[in-house]
């Protein structure tokens, strides 16, 4: 098992320099990603993705600060990124549940995506592990964002939808990089290195779903012009 990695600064013992910087690197992107769908898109499921990325850029700083200021701050912060993490989830699923056009079996999943984030809660307070989050985030991008995007494309037959869940499927190989230790030494260790590989991961996906965004609803009104491709 690796060790932490320490440098002193101003007198503060700093914990895993390199996992803050990198937590910085994907909070920026995330943020990007988020800004841009939530303002450059009219409609609730490019903004409730926009959220998604939003709330994964404020977890993944308060996440690094946590790392850095380990020292000092114990797991109460580590909790709150983790908690923070578990609301971005719930965006996404909320999001892809708007592709859903039956009115039943779409209120029926908008159920079970705020029982799913109560149990969240309730496992991550109980058991304060990260493997709760991980689980969690499984569950929303496995079984609602790649299912439910695979799903829409084959029933419309529309490239934009099938994107998306090819994006996700980049995501197992960060996945599998921190899930079984991947490491190059104690400074460039497996959270450092799946976080770079997640930079990419998160503006494909942003991509993908800018796609989908300006898909016209059959059943909804058409898109706006400002909303149209360039």
């Amino acid at each position: 098992m690796i060790e932490h990695t320490y440098i002193e600064l101003m007198g503060l013992t700093l914990a895993d320099p390199l996992t803050f910087l990198t937590d910085l690197l994907m909070a920026g992107v995330c943020f990007f990603c988020g800004h841009r769908l939530f303002y450059d898109f009219g409609n609730k499921y490019s903004k409730l993705f926009g959220l998604f990325f939003l709330f994964l850029g404020f977890a993944s700083f308060m996440g690094g600060t946590s790392h850095l200021l380990d020292e000092y701050l114990g797991k109460i912060p580590h909790l709150m990124a983790w908690l923070v993490q578990g609301v971005a989830i719930l965006f996404v699923e909320l999001a892809c549940v708007r592709l859903i056009e039956k009115n039943r079996f779409r209120n029926l999943l908008r159920a079970i995506t705020y029982g799913l984030f109560g149990i969240f809660i309730s496992r991550l307070f109980n058991i304060q592990s990260f493997e709760v989050v991980k689980v969690n985030s499984t569950i929303g991008l496995m079984g609602f964002v790649f299912v439910i995007h695979l799903m829409k494309y084959y029933t419309t037959r529309v490239t934009a939808y099938l994107n998306v869940p090819l994006a996700i499927i980049l995501f197992l190989i960060p996945a599998f990089i921190h899930g079984f230790g991947i490491f190059y030494n104690a400074w460039i260790d497996q959270n450092v290195i799946s976080h770079l590989l997640l930079l990419p991961c998160y503006y494909l996906l942003y991509r993908s779903v800018g796609k989908v965004a300006v898909i016209p609803r059959m059943h909804t009104q058409p898109i706006p012009q400002s909303e149209q491709p360039q």
